[in-house]
């Protein structure tokens, strides 16, 4: 489950080696932010502190604009399975208070914060100078920030690529004639119920964007509706990324081309 997760989350992008604990002032960046333009996601990453082990700072934004994630890697024991804390976001007018999901990777030894914001809250980045991760467990930690601005706006101009890319209008547009057919209906038992939300007695109700290539495969999935349960927002990507098959969208002419599909609600329901 744990490593099903971690992919869910960052698309499976290579988990940097990360420092550890909290400078006296604002972690100072090594270098400008790298925007990256990938096939499914747009990811835009920073590493701070010491070189030989840098601490990572990165930004996602969801296809429809609503939210972000806020992710931060570091060096130190994973947990042995998720876990899910109460924490929050500071750009310096208070505590966006969120929770945020806890995973790691066993291969690279790396821990994985992820929070998410909404849009509305992640607009004081904009003329933020620094931001501050507060997690139970570990000292908090402040980044020094610069040029949000243009990079807000770098990460909006990529998700506009990113969706025409996908057609994600392409039903409107005319360029797709039959959109991508498929049943989730049977792809969730109960063994896919995270231990993590089985122990705290969590339900909640997940809604997903899927990227389903001309394969009808799922290349890529990220969470629309957030059930304010992280670890059920991640399995469930997890578990469509893994199991889901679609017949996929087809042009005018009857070729299959990529698309985006909508998945309607998963809700996570506990029995008795």
């Amino acid at each position: 489950m744990l490593k099903r997760a971690v992919c869910s989350v960052l698309g499976c992008v290579p988990l940097l080696l990360l420092g550890t604990p909290a400078m006296a002032g604002p972690l100072q960046p090594l270098g400008p932010w790298d925007l990256d333009y990938a096939q499914t996601q747009c990811l835009a990453s920073r590493n701070y502190g010491d070189a030989a082990k840098p601490t990572t700072l990165a930004i996602r934004q969801s296809p429809n604009g609503k939210t972000y994630e806020i992710v931060l890697l570091r060096q130190s024991p994973p947990p042995d399975y998720a876990e899910e804390l109460k924490g929050s976001v500071d750009f310096g007018h208070g505590p966006i208070e969120a929770w945020l999901l806890h995973i790691g990777s066993e291969k690279t030894k790396a821990n994985l914060y992820q929070f998410r914001i909404s849009a509305a809250d992640m607009a004081q980045a904009r003329s933020a100078d620094t931001v501050t991760l507060r997690i139970p467990g570990i000292p908090e930690m402040t980044f020094e920030l610069a040029s949000m601005s243009q990079l807000l706006n770098g990460l909006d101009a990529c998700t506009a690529d990113l969706k025409r890319y996908w057609n994600m209008d392409g039903e409107k547009d005319g360029l797709i004639a039959k959109p991508a057919r498929g049943d989730l209906r049977d792809l969730f038992s109960w063994t896919d119920y995270p231990s993590e939300a089985l122990n705290h007695s969590q339900e909640g109700d997940s809604q997903y964007l899927l990227l389903v290539d001309e394969k009808g495969k799922v290349a890529g999935c990220q969470v629309l509706l957030a059930s304010g349960v992280p670890v059920l927002d991640a399995m469930g990507c997890a578990v469509i990324q893994e199991k889901g098959k679609f017949t996929p969208a087809l042009d005018k002419s009857g070729n299959p081309v990529r698309s985006t599909v909508f998945t309607p609600k998963v809700r996570w329901r506990l029995g008795g």
